[in-house]
C-alpha cells in the first residue's frame, strides 16, 4: 500500500548511490558543478559523472584514499559507477525541464538543489512542487505560461 501512496503523492525513494561522493571536498576545492556534470550548460539533462569523468582528475589526484582506490579498480574491471538521480519530475507531471535555460539565466545550482557543499551524498533538500517554481519564474520574470515547462 505505500508504494501506491508514494506513486499517488509522487514521492520518491531515497536515491541509493554506488559510493558516497563527497559534493562539499570537490566544491571547496572550487570545482563547478559543470565540471562532472557535462551537458549541464547546453542541454536539458545534468549528466552524471563516470567513472571516466572521476580519473581526468584522480589518475593523479588523491590516488592515495580508499575511494579514489575503488573508482581506479572499478576502471580497470570496466565497471562504471551506477548513479541513481536525485531529483527529477515523474512521467504524470508532464514537465519538460531544461537545465541549459536556467544556467543562461544565471540561477545558481544551489536554488533548486540545496547548498550542495554542505552534502556528501547528494540528497533532496528542495521541494520542486509547482509553487516553487512559479515562485522563482516570477522572481526572474520569466515567463509563467502552463506551456513554458509542461507538454
Amino acid at each position: 500500500m505505500t508504494a501506491v501512496l508514494d506513486d499517488y503523492l509522487n514521492r520518491r525513494p531515497a536515491a541509493i548511490q554506488p559510493l558516497e561522493f563527497p559534493h562539499n571536498t570537490h566544491l571547496g576545492k572550487e570545482i563547478s558543478c559543470d565540471t562532472c556534470h557535462e551537458g549541464v550548460n547546453t542541454g536539458p539533462v545534468a549528466g552524471l559523472p563516470s567513472v571516466k569523468t572521476c580519473m581526468i582528475c584522480h589518475e593523479s589526484i588523491a590516488t592515495d584514499r580508499p575511494r579514489i582506490q575503488q573508482i581506479t579498480a572499478m576502471r580497470d574491471k570496466g565497471i562504471d559507477l551506477a548513479w541513481q538521480r536525485v531529483y527529477g519530475f515523474s512521467a504524470q507531471d508532464h514537465v519538460r525541464f531544461d537545465h541549459a535555460p536556467h544556467i543562461r539565466a544565471k540561477v545558481d545550482c544551489a536554488n533548486c538543489h540545496g547548498n550542495m557543499a554542505e552534502q556528501t551524498v547528494a540528497e533532496v533538500k528542495v521541494d520542486h512542487s509547482m509553487g516553487f517554481c512559479v515562485n522563482c519564474h516570477n522572481e526572474k520574470k520569466a515567463s509563467v505560461d502552463c506551456l513554458t515547462c509542461h507538454f
